[in-house]
Formats: structure tokens, C-alpha cells, sequence
């Protein structure tokens, strides 16, 4: 069992290793070691889903690229998340275009509401397996108010064409076990996969177009030179025309004013070991991924060999090192159940930023970025890396962000300490009490 308390802040986490995912992760993909002075068209900096598809973009169009990992591919949110490939963002279409206004709000809802069939395709193009379950995920309401939120954004978004339906409290208690929640949202784009088996596929077939990767060292310096960038990594440095970065919620100094974009907040989970039949007949009996409305969402969903994973968003807490807080919650949803053994818990950061919305930075000539996916991480980044490797290569696109000059998160410091506090009060008192 894992034992690894995730300390607040400071940048670690617990190991790949202790994550529910390693266990089905598939291979990682083959690395170099970088020596000496490297040159390349292309630095990426970050081995999530948005470094590694840009990666894959670039290295099948020709283009020199190097990524560097400071970990191991997926080491990040990318392989430590729920797996819920779900279009768009937790707020719905009508405060997306109130926030980015009427071109650039259309236009995200549009093409990030997409999203999910570029990574169906990806998956499918490279034999990617990944465990993609191709049904909807469940977005259950937990009371009247945030079911009627649901009940208005079923209607926007089949106003947009979206293949979405309202699912009544008796079709959410056959699909899931339990007779808490008043309905739920059905989005039939989305569907979930093992996050970590997809970023790991993704980079075994960037590797194999023509990608290097080089992992376990950080990039530790960036500076401009003579029209390129000079990056330090480990004894060796890197020259290249451009730069992409793609270290999202683990942004620290190397761009400074990329950090400032956001607060860092956590999600955790636990997992235990593979249930019997009989338990998931009375846990999530369709085998469907549900994820509710309360202000901090909790999630449930099994992976590949049956092990039901329980979370929350929020740092790992200590007060949660045996589970307690995951029995608390599964028996709020199911009070005669059996006490389980948790044999996973792990945490990844991922960001918060003030609008809700993801953010397209060019800090400076030659580097781009994007950040602040809050809480959507597998269709967005996607389409990000995918969108930040066609900049690159000079394509002429129609973004749906606006590039924004450096933007800080006011009191962003005490922000932190503040939602981290929050959230253990309310997943404490409010959630599952």
C-alpha cells in the first residue's frame, strides 16, 4: 500500500508507482541521454498529454524536436487523473462566451467541444490501448439546484448540436447503485480512458516518427540567444529556433510570469484492489464513470481489472492516509457496503485560473504555451499540444483563445493556502457528512 503524504507546496508527490494507473500503464517509451550541446527546431519542456502530442505533431511533420521530461512521461496530472475525456470545461457554454466573447467563445465551445474525437482518433491511428470505454460519463446532480444547472446546459449545448440528454433520478439509480443524486447529465462525446497507457502510447509513437525524449533531468535554465533559446538541462544544453511549454500546474521559475497565471490545486485518489462481481453489481453496476456537481467534485470510477477508484479534488491529505475519507464517501452513496481495503493513493496538482478558462501565453518571441485546463486535462490538452505544434510550424489558425500577455492570479499566494483550507472544510463537512 502506498504510504507517501503529499507535502504542501513544495512540488513533490507521491511516486508514479503508488497511482491506481501504474498498474495498467503499458510500456514507457524508449529516452536518450542528451550530451554536450544539442540543436533542434523544436524544445518542449513537460511530458504531459499537451507536451507529448505536440511532440507527435511535430516529429510527423519532419521537424527536428527534443522533448525533455524532469520525471518520466506522464509522471504529472496527465497520469494521475480520473481518465474522463470529457469536452469543453466544467462551466457550461453560456460562461465560456460571456468570459471570451462572441467569436472566441463560439469557437472554443465549438472546437474543444471536438476534443474527445481527436483523441478517439489518435487512439485509433496508433493502436494505442488505453481501455477506452466509449460510453458516456455520468455528471450526476447532488440536489434540486444543481440539477435544474444541468437540466440548462443540456439545452445549450443541444442547441449546439451536441449529442447530450438529461438522464431522470430513476435512470441515474439503475446506472449507478444509489438513489442520492436528482438526475444527471449524459454527454455522449465524452468517455474515459487509462490516462496513463494514452500518454504513454502517444510518446512510444512520437518516439517512433522521429521524437527524442530525454527524461529525469530538469530543464533548470532558458535564456535567449542570438534569435534562439539556450536551455540548461543537466550537464548538456539545448539550442533551439522555438519552444514550447507544456509544464501547465507544475510551472515554476524557469518562466516566472507562467506560475503567476494560476493557483496550484490538488486531486487525489484512492483505489482498491480488483472487486468481485458481486461488488460492482452494487457499485456502479453499469460500469459507467460518475463525477458530481458539488463546488469540490468527487469521482468514481473502476479501471481496466476492476479496482474501484474513489476522488476528490484537493491535496492528499493526512487525515486520509488509511482511506477513511474514501469509505466516508462510497457509503454516503452506499450505506450497507462491506469495508473495503484501499490499496492505491496518490495525488497530482493541476490549475486553477481566476476565469475558469485555459490561458495562451507567449511569454516572448519564439515560446508558447497554454495552462489552466481546471480540472479538464485529457480532450483540452490534446487539442492544445496539437494547436501549439501548428503555431510552430507557421500554420494560419484560428485559435479559440486570444494570446494574452502575462495576467497574475491576484493575492495568488494566499489564494493557495486559502482554497487548499476551503476544500478540507468542505470535503470535511459538506460532502459526505
Amino acid at each position: 500500500m502506498a504510504r507517501v503524504d503529499r507535502p504542501f507546496f513544495t512540488g513533490t508527490e507521491p511516486r508514479l508507482v503508488d497511482c491506481m494507473w501504474s498498474a495498467t500503464g503499458g510500456a514507457a517509451p524508449d529516452t536518450v541521454t542528451l550530451a554536450g550541446e544539442e540543436r533542434c527546431d523544436v524544445l518542449i519542456v513537460g511530458g504531459g498529454f499537451n507536451g507529448v502530442t505536440a511532440g507527435l505533431h511535430l516529429a510527423e511533420a519532419g521537424v527536428k524536436a527534443i522533448l525533455v521530461e524532469a520525471l518520466e512521461i506522464g509522471a504529472g496530472a496527465s497520469g494521475r487523473n480520473a481518465g474522463m475525456v470529457n469536452p469543453g470545461q466544467l462551466i457550461g457554454p453560456e460562461e465560456i462566451q460571456a468570459t471570451l466573447g462572441p467569436d472566441y467563445g463560439r469557437r472554443f465551445v465549438e472546437e474543444l467541444g471536438k476534443a474527445p474525437d481527436m483523441v478517439r482518433a489518435l487512439i485509433a491511428k496508433h493502436g494505442i490501448e488505453c481501455y477506452m470505454d466509449d460510453r458516456p460519463v455520468i455528471r450526476a446532480a447532488h440536489n434540486a439546484k444543481q440539477g435544474r444547472i444541468l437540466k440548462r446546459q443540456v439545452e445549450v449545448w443541444q442547441g449546439f448540436g451536441a449529442k447530450v440528454e438529461l438522464a431522470d433520478a430513476a435512470e441515474v439509480e439503475k446506472l449507478t447503485g444509489t438513489s442520492i443524486y436528482t438526475c444527471a447529465l449524459l454527454d455522449y462525446r465524452g468517455y474515459t480512458i487509462q490516462p496513463l497507457a494514452y500518454v504513454r502510447g502517444l510518446a512510444r509513437a512520437a518516439v517512433k516518427a522521429g521524437l527524442r525524449i530525454s527524461t529525469g533531468v530538469p530543464v533548470t535554465g532558458l535564456e535567449p540567444e542570438g534569435g534562439k533559446w539556450r536551455a540548461r538541462v543537466g550537464g548538456a544544453t539545448i539550442v533551439a529556433d522555438k519552444v514550447i511549454l507544456s509544464t501547465n500546474a507544475y510551472s515554476g521559475n524557469l518562466v516566472p510570469q507562467m506560475k503567476q497565471e494560476f493557483v496550484p490545486l490538488g486531486a487525489f485518489g484512492f483505489a482498491t484492489p480488483p472487486l468481485s462481481a458481486e461488488m460492482r453489481a452494487r457499485i456502479l453496476p453499469s460500469g459507467l464513470s460518475l463525477y458530481d456537481t458539488h463546488m469540490i467534485p468527487a469521482f468514481f470510477r473502476y479501471d481496466p481489472e476492476g479496482r474501484l477508484m474513489v476522488g476528490c479534488v484537493g491535496f492528499l491529505p493526512h487525515e486520509t492516509r488509511r482511506g477513511r475519507w474514501a469509505e466516508r464517501a462510497l457509503r454516503h452513496l452506499y450505506p450497507d457496503l462491506p469495508r473495503l481495503e484501499w490499496e492505491f493513493r496518490w495525488s497530482g496538482t493541476l490549475s486553477k485560473t481566476p476565469n475558469l478558462m485555459p490561458h495562451f501565453l507567449q511569454p516572448a518571441p519564439g515560446l508558447y504555451a497554454t495552462l489552466g485546463c481546471n480540472g479538464r486535462g485529457i480532450a483540452p490538452n490534446t487539442y492544445f499540444g496539437t494547436m501549439l505544434a501548428r503555431m510552430v510550424l507557421g500554420e494560419d489558425l484560428a485559435a479559440p483563445l486570444p494570446a494574452l500577455p502575462a495576467h497574475p492570479y491576484p493575492f495568488r499566494t494566499l489564494m493557495r493556502e486559502g482554497y487548499d483550507a476551503g476544500m478540507r472544510i468542505y470535503r470535511n463537512t459538506l460532502i459526505f457528512s
